[in-house]
């Protein structure tokens, strides 16, 4: 067996269904079905069966399961101890692209600048699929945006600041010169987005349903730079958070004036009951320091810190 192996396992046993699987892993569901099939094969005992239209583990499987965290957990300990410089501690974090690279991406390199001893292990996934990150520990801290601060049962939320969300396309769409944009204008126009399962896409896809307003086309990308890169060669409109319009519109975007545009929350994410050590405490008294610091910025003024 293998560590793609377990991982796919372990997703698999939580998600319970072979497409979202993929989807989170990025395997093909047929390359997740071999992944199951080898464990099988080595351990001579089927470990999952489609029941009750879902996925579900067999009574191996649900045997197995605690081996396969135990072995995980091993996996990013002995990552954590050797992905780094000797006496280096490393805080493995996610985040959405926008989030992560976008917003705090200046603030992480100068973080690790600052402070040679910790080490920043960025990974880039849709901000919806990062609390599964921390459930299944594959990450010690989430850096997201969201539609709301409430907390659940797995996860402690610590806001950063309050922005809009902002619509941004290409120079000579037909919408850059109207005065007021409003979520009425947008019928039968075109979209680029970077996951269907992004909180803020999804609810401004439920708003436009709303409105009986309906999209002409709708890209799933991905990436936030393939969005931008169709939203100006085919005069798509794409959602960007407030703080990054400035460094999208240095990308050859133009911001609508939408005046209808919904609130989302920029917060870190961690584990609930996790003791907070002191270099992650450090990271997130310094990310608090430089929302103030964004705060006083002259193109980001409007954000509400929290």
């Amino acid at each position: 067996m293998n560590i793609k192996q377990l991982i796919t396992f372990v997703t698999l046993a939580k998600e319970q269904n072979y497409i979202k699987t993929s989807e989170l892993l990025n395997y093909a569901p047929s390359t997740l079905a071999k992944h199951i099939h080898a464990l099988e094969e080595e351990l001579n005992s089927p470990l999952v069966e489609y029941k009750n239209n879902k996925i579900e583990l067999t009574d191996h499987g649900k045997r197995f399961l605690p081996y396969a965290n135990q072995l995980l957990d091993i996996y990013h300990n002995i990552q954590n101890e050797f992905d780094s410089p000797k006496g280096q501690r490393c805080i493995r974090l996610a985040g959405g692209e926008l989030m992560v690279g976008f917003s705090f991406g200046d603030f992480f390199a100068d973080f690790e600048k600052k402070n040679p001893s910790i080490s920043l292990q960025v990974n880039t996934i849709c901000c919806a699929r990062v609390p599964e990150w921390l459930d299944q520990n594959v990450v010690d801290i989430g850096f997201v945006q969201t539609l709301d601060t409430r907390e659940d049962e797995h996860q402690t939320v610590l806001p950063l600041f309050k922005e809009k969300l902002c619509l941004m396309t290409s120079g000579d769409h037909p919408l850059v010169n109207q005065a007021k944009v409003r979520i009425e204008d947008m019928h039968h126009l075109d979209f680029s987005y970077t996951y269907e399962d992004c909180c803020f896409t999804d609810e401004f896809r439920n708003m436009m349903h709303r409105n009986d307003v309906h999209p002409r086309s709708e890209l799933f990308l991905g990436s936030i730079h393939a969005v931008i890169n169709t939203a100006k060669s085919d005069k798509r409109i794409c959602l960007i958070p407030y703080v990054d319009v400035e460094k999208v519109k240095a990308m050859g975007l133009v911001q609508l004036n939408w005046v209808d545009a919904m609130d989302i929350y920029d917060v870190i994410l961690l584990p609930k009951g996790l003791r907070v050590d002191g270099d992650i405490d450090h990271l997130i008294q310094r990310a608090r320091a430089y929302t103030a610091e964004l705060k006083r910025g002259a193109a980001t003024k409007d954000i509400v810190l929290l």
